[in-house]
């Protein structure tokens, strides 16, 4: 792991290519955004078009790209990635956010999804999950390394509560749900269910309206309650 940088250098490609996924990485080690950016132009529907050390650089600069999904670190020097995340999401709702740490507390999880990121993955997520959970992000999902969603778990094992929210949904709804909170894709779900992906896609939508909520994080955050 190479030491923090000590001065606030950052790059931005102002045009991306089109018909790709636009992606801005903020992270203060220059190695991790250097290797990011390398396996995320080798892509060919993804293109890096900002990387940034730390908070500062990140507020003043992510909004004019208005990229389709950030990779946001947490621990960086002054203010942290969820501190990040809190001043940018309000100001771009159409862009999402995917934490990628290495860090599993819990804590940061649950501050992390509630307060704007649409999807949580380990550091030592492969490349090729890094790769297919960014197109999974921008087309409505919410991946989770399977640490965090088993962790997820767990901890609201301990403070079950009550509630309504199991009477609205329909037993197949309620799979989908159940298979989310695990941390499998919408593929996965489909072959478990033996459905299709756009179906699973349609329950969801169904789902989202059925628990008043606007993505998959906060469907899960809901069923994880209950």
């Amino acid at each position: 792991m190479c030491d923090l940088l000590k001065e606030e250098v950052y790059y931005i490609v102002i045009m991306n290519k089109k018909n790709k996924i636009s992606v801005a990485i903020v992270d203060d080690k220059k190695d991790i955004r250097e290797n990011l950016e390398i396996l995320l132009n080798s892509s060919a529907n993804i293109d890096c078009i900002g990387t940034f050390p730390n908070y500062h650089s990140a507020v003043n600069n992510i909004p004019d790209l208005e990229p389709d999904v950030v990779l946001m670190d947490i621990n960086m020097p002054g203010k942290s990635g969820i501190d990040c995340i809190k001043n940018l999401k309000p100001k771009m709702l159409q862009t999402q956010f995917i934490m990628l740490t290495m860090y599993d507390d819990s804590e940061m999880v649950f501050e992390a999804l509630t307060n704007g990121a649409a999807g949580y993955l380990l550091k030592r997520t492969t490349p090729h999950e890094l790769l297919d959970s960014i197109v999974e992000v921008y087309n409505g999902g919410s991946p989770m390394s399977m640490e965090i969603a088993r962790m997820v778990v767990d901890s609201f094992k301990q403070e079950l509560r009550k509630n309504k929210i199991k009477e609205k949904l329909t037993k197949r709804e309620w799979e989908i749900l159940g298979h989310l909170s695990k941390g499998m894709r919408y593929k996965e779900i489909a072959e478990q269910l033996y459905i299709s992906v756009e179906t699973v896609r349609s329950h969801l939508r169904k789902i989202y309206e059925k628990l008043q909520v606007r993505s998959a994080t906060e469907a899960v955050l809901k069923y994880l309650q209950k």
